[in-house]
C-alpha cells in the first residue's frame, strides 16, 4: 500500500540515514537502498527512457563526440578528465527530456532544472552547467554550446531568514551585553566574565522573537522601539504561543522545539527583568504551560538520539569495540591510501590528499579522546603544538607520556584540564604520533602554524569546529560503521564507565570535566535500566521456584 515514489526512498532512507539497529555496516544500507531504487525504476519505467534518451542522435550526440579525443591521453595531461565527459553524458539525459539541446541552454533553463532536482543530483547537475561553460575554453566545441555562458549559480538550499531592522540589533545589542558581561575589573576597565555562549543564544531570541512578532502582526516592521513590544504581556504571550507550535513543524520550515522555545523565552524575561519591566506574565507560562514543561524536562535530560546512542554501546559489545577502537580503523583508512600512491610510486592526489587529512585529524583526535580524555571539540581544535606555551607536548621518539594542557579559562567550566596520554599496547600513544609526524605536514599552512589540526588557509587560524564535526561524523558512519558525533565521545565513555563503575560518579565526572550531579541526572537512564533488568531476574527466579 506504500505508493512506488522515488521521492519517498530519499525521504526514509536518505544517503547518510546509516543506523546499526538496522544494519550492520553502512555498506549494507547502501546495498539496501540500490536494491530498492532499482526495482522501483524498473516499476517504473525510468530504465526504459534512459535507455530510450540514451538512444537519441541529436546535437548532444555530436558534442560528446567532439568532446572524446579531448580526453585521450594519460589522465592530468589530457585537455579534459573522462569524468568530465561521463558528467557532461549524464546530464545531457536530463536536458534530453526537458527536449532541450545544448546550444538552447540558458540561466532560466538551468534554475528550471534546479528547482525540479534535490539532493546529490542537484548538486551534479549544478557541477555539469559549470562545465559547460568551463567547455568554451575549446575553439572546437564552441559552435556546439550555446551562444553565451550559462553562467549558472545555486541558490540557497534553505530559505534565508527575514533581515531585521539594523536599529533593533543596536536596541537589544547592549540589553543583551549588560545581561552576560559581568565582573567589572576597575584596574583593566574591561568585564572579566563573558558568558559569549549565553548571548549568542539570547541574539538567536531576540531575532526569531522579532521575526515571530512581525508574522503574527503583533508588531510593525517600522517600529522604533523594541522595549514598547517587551511591555506588552499580551503580545509576548501571542509570541510564545506561536513558538509552542512550531515544535511540529518540520526544520526546513522553522521548527523550534520545546526546550530551545522554552530557552528563547527565559532569555527575554531575564532582559525584561534588566529593563525593570514586569515578568509575572510570562514567568507564569514558563512554570505553567505544558510545552514549557516539556521544555524544562528535555534541558534537564539527555536528548533522545544521545540516549539511544548510549543505549545501543551499552548493549551491543560489536558497537563497543567500534567506538574504542575508532582511531585505529580511521587510521588504518588513512594509511592504505598513503601505501597506494607509495606502491605506485607516485604522489597523493588532491582528492587523497584531502581524504588522508580527514582520517588522519579524526583518528588523532579519537585517540585523544579515548587514550586521554573526552574534552570538548572546541577545545581539541584550539590545542597548540610549538612553543613554550603548547597545550599537547608530544615526544618525538620513545614511550615518554604525551602531555596535554588546557587552561582554566578555555574550559566550560572553568576548571583546568591535565592529563598525560602513555604508551601502551592499544596504540593511542603511537597515533598521535604518526598523525603529528604523517599527516599534519599535509595541510598547506602546517610549517606556519602553532595549531595540532591547522587550518587549511590560514596559518593563524585551526580547524573550524563544525567542519571538523562534519567530517568527522561522515567518517565514523562510513569508515568504523558507528555514525556519531564528536560530542558523542564524551557520552559514549561516560555510559561505558558509568555502566560498568556505577560507583565510581566523582572519578567519572573529573575524567569528562563535569560535575557529578550533572552525570547522575543526564546519565539516570543507566540505573534505570540496571533496575529492569534487576526486576526481570526476579521474575526469572520467581518461576524457577
Amino acid at each position: 500500500m506504500i505508493p512506488a515514489d522515488l521521492s519517498l526512498v530519499q525521504t526514509r532512507f536518505p544517503l547518510d540515514g546509516f543506523e546499526p539497529g538496522g544494519w550492520t555496516t553502512h555498506e549494507a544500507y547502501q546495498l539496501f537502498r540500490r536494491r530498492v531504487q532499482a526495482a522501483l525504476r524498473e516499476f517504473l519505467g525510468v530504465h526504459e527512457e534512459q535507455a530510450r534518451l540514451r538512444a537519441q542522435e541529436d546535437d548532444w550526440t555530436e558534442l560528446f563526440a567532439a568532446m572524446k579525443p579531448l580526453t585521450k591521453g594519460r589522465v592530468g595531461r589530457s585537455d579534459l578528465h573522462p569524468m568530465t565527459l561521463q558528467s557532461i553524458k549524464t546530464f545531457g539525459l536530463v536536458a534530453r527530456s526537458y527536449g532541450w539541446q545544448p546550444r538552447e541552454l540558458t540561466r532560466h533553463h538551468a534554475e528550471r532544472i534546479d528547482a525540479d532536482f534535490s539532493g546529490n543530483k542537484r548538486d551534479a547537475n549544478a557541477r555539469a552547467l559549470r562545465r559547460l561553460d568551463d567547455l568554451r575554453a575549446f575553439p572546437q566545441l564552441t559552435a556546439l554550446l550555446p551562444a553565451r555562458p550559462i553562467g549558472f549559480t545555486p541558490g540557497r538550499r534553505v530559505a534565508k531568514c527575514a533581515v531585521l531592522d539594523p536599529i533593533w540589533e543596536r536596541q537589544f545589542g547592549p540589553w543583551i551585553a549588560a545581561v552576560t558581561e559581568t565582573g567589572w575589573d576597575p584596574v583593566t576597565r574591561t568585564f572579566t566574565d563573558r558568558h559569549t555562549k549565553h548571548a549568542h543564544v539570547m541574539r538567536s531570541a531576540f531575532r526569531t522573537t522579532l521575526r515571530i512578532g512581525i508574522e503574527i502582526g503583533v508588531m510593525k516592521a517600522d517600529a522604533t522601539d523594541l522595549r514598547m513590544l517587551l511591555a506588552d504581556d499580551e503580545a509576548i504571550c501571542a509570541i510564545a504561543r506561536e513558538m509552542f507550535q512550531r515544535k511540529d513543524r518540520d526544520v526546513s520550515d522553522g521548527r523550534l522545539t520545546a526546550r530551545t522555545s522554552r530557552k528563547y523565552l527565559k532569555a527575554i524575561n531575564q532582559v525584561r527583568v534588566h529593563l525593570d519591566l514586569d515578568t509575572t506574565i510570562l514567568s507564569q507560562v514558563l512554570s505553567n504551560n505544558a510545552t514549557a514543561r516539556e521544555g524544562r524536562r528535555a534541558d534537564q535530560s539527555m536528548t533522545a538520539g544521545n540516549r539511544a546512542f548510549c543505549e545501543q554501546l551499552v548493549a551491543h559489545l560489536h558497537l563497543r569495540r567500534r567506538f574504542l577502537g575508532s582511531y585505529r580503523t580511521l587510521r588504518a583508512a588513512a594509511a592504505e591510501i598513503i601505501a597506494g600512491a607509495a606502491a605506485e610510486s607516485r604522489e597523493l592526489s588532491g582528492h587523497e590528499r584531502s581524504r588522508v587529512r580527514k582520517l588522519g585529524a579524526a583518528a588523532c583526535f579519537a585517540a585523544i579522546e579515548i587514550g586521554g580524555a573526552p574534552i570538548r571539540v572546541r577545545n581539541a581544535m584550539q590545542l597548540t603544538c610549538i612553543g613554550d606555551d603548547a597545550n599537547i607536548r608530544i615526544p618525538g621518539k620513545g614511550n615518554t607520556p604525551i602531555q596535554l594542557l588546557i587552561p582554566a579559562g578555555d574550559t566550560k567550566n572553568k576548571v583546568e584540564i591535565a592529563f598525560p596520554i602513555r604508551a601502551n599496547k592499544f596504540g593511542y600513544h603511537d597515533t598521535i604520533r604518526w598523525y603529528l609526524k604523517t599527516i599534519r605536514p599535509l595541510s598547506p599552512s602546517a610549517d606556519k602554524s602553532a595549531y595540532l589540526f591547522p587550518s587549511l588557509r590560514r596559518p593563524d587560524r585551526h580547524l573550524n569546529p563544525s567542519a571538523f564535526g562534519a567530517d568527522f561524523k561522515a567518517l565514523m558512519r562510513t569508515v568504523v560503521d558507528l555514525p556519531m558525533t564528536p560530542h558523542q565521545m564524551r557520552h559514549g565513555q561516560t555510559s561505558l564507565l558509568l555502566n560498568h563503575h556505577p560507583q565510581e560518579v566523582d572519578v567519572i565526572a573529573k575524567r569528562i570535566d563535569d560535575l557529578p550531579d550533572t552525570l547522575r541526572r543526564f546519565y539516570a537512564f543507566l540505573d534505570s535500566m540496571r533496575l529492569v533488568e534487576r526486576g526481570q531476574d526476579l521474575i526469572v527466579g520467581l518461576m524457577h521456584d
